[in-house]
């Protein structure tokens, strides 16, 4: 078994001694019990002795509590949340041993424990905990007693805790769901719900930083939380927890849910502050009328209304050409399909120059003259957004800044002729075609660019709209009375992994990098990438992803929507599968200065297959324009890089749920076979014996089947693996190299593992099964120790382990 912190690690071999140290002060005795009553605590097993034995594996170090319900109850006591690898148990006296166990529990969430049981009034329950094979750290007991144990009061959204600006602290262990999110990976995760009421108008920030488990989070205008009202929603800001933003304004409430990615549950932090806006704050309110204007053979025209509203306290610069200083409007269409997230149609940017000064957005207008002033919204029509001769090239926008030049500019030196279609929102009738794209969803999105706007993020909002018609005729789109949503469309493609980056900008925008992985079923995986560029001016011209040697890329995609009249290429990126990545790129600015990269406020969709499992990894991105950095890193996932995790373990049907371990002198194996629950993974100990070897190398081979009929690990597409964690050597030994092999011929070197001495040492080696993984197969693995001119046995011990999705 493995903590946490290893989480990455598909198979692992360490040393390991169980330490001893002196007894805490903290309940290290069963006759000692600290007394509680239901409620949350928290401790700790360091420095702990052992004072009782339960049936569960291992468990030593142990600290005890003791309970005594006035009635009869469900009774739930639960160390989900804590950070090292628990043991739990119940006992009905002291000392606590095998004979009054209540309940025992090695894992239930994760790594930690939770028993629940049928608890009798008077009775005084002994609750032990302890870590598994020698673990010990700090914890978190959730003990529950009642017809609904372990429910957080604030379960339901109708129940939401009212917070304000500092930090609460909760748990979703236990917790069932009442609401749906965007973000996080699985719409049915445990959730709780706070409410935040605004007493003024500002920046409204949630952040689970320092949780214990995979967290996600989001804002909702209403309750019950829906993606239909959710304003924000952040699956990683802070590594694997959230931080999430709002814009709120006085008078209104806020549903926070926090819950966790994919089923996930533990403790948490949560932290508010609500920040003043200062500035002018140009928001997309809205989007209406998305028509099309007319068409020139297979291309169409469009334009849609926007609704822009200043949700500042200054006025916002609205001051016609010649002068620069008045926002910038651009409209995108884009296809969720089949797993895709692809920008199918893009507008040139619409020059936005008489402020109506209305209050649509209902802030309270304060009109301002050659401004839109704070609080006042501006609504553009789909004909004033569609007026050619408004309309230029947003490479002469620096989104960032918001400057532009208007000497020498397509507006300055536009001549009027215009068929009717061009500079408009523009897409292909085959893009849009229904008897194609049968159940595909459309998105529209309306995204605007201010020089004086302070938050360029909630500049950009996104409606799902419905499309009709036939090629060769007028399309309708429908919006179906769907409420507007802030943020990038990108947002809206659900079950995708969104990362920014930079994630903070310092002198120029962010990208946002979206990843969806699909589990093919045939020992493949499908991955899909979608890179949008929010308001980056040096811009995207490649993206790398380190990928393993041995893993096999198939069906390698590329798709950008098509830049027209602005003089760029539209080649396709180039893609290049080295020994140790993959990577996209149009040519560097350097050679070609109008080469295809991913401009402001448009977004490339990437693809491929691979025989390898997903895990969490660091893409790059590489940047077009010249300057200082030359890249950007984010995290993201894609196939894993350590063959631990790569292979769907598990996977096959009709194999024995046995595993058969070979151990024994070189030459002279002896055999011993397990019994392997169904979906568990198994941990081996090797331990030396009186007189066994001072110095070795291990060599751990693996076949699936029986052991009669051995095929190579690696024949379903799958391989084995192994990492090695830093571990203290014995003083005078030198640790040798451990290798693994696959199918008979050499894996690769990681590491070193420290040589096993008297004691004993321990070196635990564990199989855990991916993420995706459904069904059972069989393990064979053979360990032998190699040591020139000895016999040495290394002994093999067995015990069941708990299943670790890998990430």
């Amino acid at each position: 078994m493995k903590s946490p912190a290893t989480i990455l690690a598909w198979a692992t071999f360490t040393a390991a001694v169980a330490s001893t140290g002196t007894a805490s002060a903290q309940s290290d005795l069963c006759a000692n019990a600290t007394v509680i009553a239901p409620g949350t605590f928290m401790g700790t097993t360091a420095g702990a002795g052992t004072d009782g034995v339960s049936t569960c594996t291992g468990g030593i170090s142990d600290v005890w509590y003791s309970f005594t319900p006035a009635q009869g109850c469900t009774m739930t006591v639960s160390l989900c949340g804590s950070q090292f690898d628990t043991v739990l148990s119940i006992h009905n006296g002291c000392p606590g041993t095998d004979l009054n166990q209540v309940a025992c529990n090695d894992d239930f969430c994760g790594l930690q424990s939770q028993v629940t049981f049928a608890a009798n009034g008077g009775t005084n329950y002994r609750i032990r905990i302890a870590g598994f094979d020698g673990a010990v750290g700090t914890f978190t007991l959730a003990v529950q007693c009642g017809s609904n144990p372990g429910a957080p009061a604030n379960d339901a959204c109708s129940s939401a805790i009212p917070v304000s600006v500092g930090t609460v602290f909760g748990t979703t262990v236990g917790a069932s769901n009442d609401g749906t999110s965007t973000c996080g990976g699985a719409q049915s995760s445990a959730d709780v719900w706070y409410r935040f009421d605004a007493t003024s108008h500002c920046r409204l920030a949630a952040a689970t930083c320092g949780a214990s488990f995979d967290t996600a989070l989001s804002v909702h205008s209403g309750c019950p939380g829906s993606v239909a009202n959710e304003i924000a929603c952040n699956d990683d800001s802070c590594a694997l927890q959230s931080t999430v933003t709002a814009e709120v304004f006085p008078g209104n409430s806020y549903w926070i849910r926090v819950f966790g990615f994919n089923g996930n549950s533990g403790t948490f932090p949560l932290t508010i502050s609500c920040s003043s806006i200062t500035g002018g704050d140009l928001v997309v309110g809205d989007i209406a009328d998305l028509r099309q204007f007319g068409r020139v053979n297979d291309v169409v025209g469009c334009a849609a209304q926007a609704t822009l509203c200043n949700a500042g306290d200054q006025a916002i610069d609205w001051i016609a050409n010649p002068d620069s200083r008045h926002p910038f409007v651009v409209e995108n269409l884009y296809r969720i399909e089949g797993g895709r997230f692809e920008q199918i149609g893009q507008s040139w940017a619409k020059h936005v120059t008489v402020a109506t000064q209305q209050d649509a957005c209902s802030l309270g207008c304060s009109p301002a003259a050659g401004a839109l002033g704070f609080g006042c919204s501006d609504t553009e029509s789909a004909d004033s957004i569609g007026t050619q001769s408004d309309l230029g090239p947003r490479s002469e926008i620096n989104p960032w800044t918001g400057a532009f030049t208007f000497a020498g500019s397509h507006i300055a030196t536009d001549t009027g002729a215009h068929d009717a279609i061009q500079h408009r929102l523009l897409a292909r009738d085959a893009d849009l075609d229904p008897t194609v794209h049968a159940g595909a969803t459309f998105v529209a999105e309306v995204r605007a660019v201010a020089h004086d706007d302070r938050d360029h993020v909630n500049s950009v909002s996104w409606k799902p709209v419905l499309v009709s018609g036939a090629p060769g005729g007028t399309w309708t789109f429908d919006f179906a009375g769907a409420s507007p949503r802030l943020g990038s469309a990108i947002e809206a493609w659900s079950g995708a992994l969104l990362t920014t980056i930079p994630s903070t900008p310092v002198d120029d925008g962010r990208c946002v990098l979206a990843a969806r992985i699909t589990d093919n079923g045939d020992g493949t995986w499908h991955y899909s990438y979608a890179i949008a560029n929010v308001d980056m001016d040096r811009q995207v011209e490649a993206f790398n992803l380190p990928v393993a040697a041995d893993t096999a890329i198939t069906n390698a995609t590329f798709q950008a929507v098509e830049s027209i009249a602005e003089g760029f290429s539209n080649l396709p990126w180039t893609f290049t599968r080295s020994a140790d990545s993959v990577r996209w790129s149009t040519d560097p600015f350097a050679t070609n200065p109008n080469a295809n990269p991913i401009r402001w406020g448009t977004t490339y969709s990437f693809g491929f297959d691979a025989s390898t499992g997903p895990a969490d990894l660091i893409a790059t991105l590489g940047l077009y324009k010249p300057g200082t950095p030359t890249s950007f890193d984010g995290a993201t996932q894609g196939p894993s890089l350590n063959p631990c995790i790569a292979g769907a373990v598990n996977r096959a049907g009709g194999l024995a749920a046995n595993v058969l371990f070979v151990n024994g002198s070189a030459g002279a194996p002896v055999t011993r076979k397990v019994d392997a629950t169904i979906g568990q993974p198994i941990t081996v100990s090797m331990s030396a014996s009186p007189g066994g070897p001072a110095s070795g190398r291990y060599v751990l081979w693996a076949w699936l089947g029986p052991a009669a009929n051995a095929q190579p690990f690696n024949a379903r597409g799958q391989s084995l693996g192994c990492t090695v964690n830093p571990s203290p050597v014995a003083p005078g030994l030198v640790p040798q190299p451990f290798a693994c092999l696959r199918g008979g011929v050499s894996l690769r070197a990681c590491g070193v593992v420290p040589e096993i001495s008297g004691s004993p040492a321990r070196a635990p080696w564990m199989i855990r099964r991916p993420r995706g993984a459904t069904a059972s197969a069989t393990f064979t693995l053979q360990g032998v120790i190699e040591d020139a001119g000895a016999a040495n046995t290394v002994g093999f011990s067995v015990t069941n382990g708990v299943v670790l999705v890998v990430r």
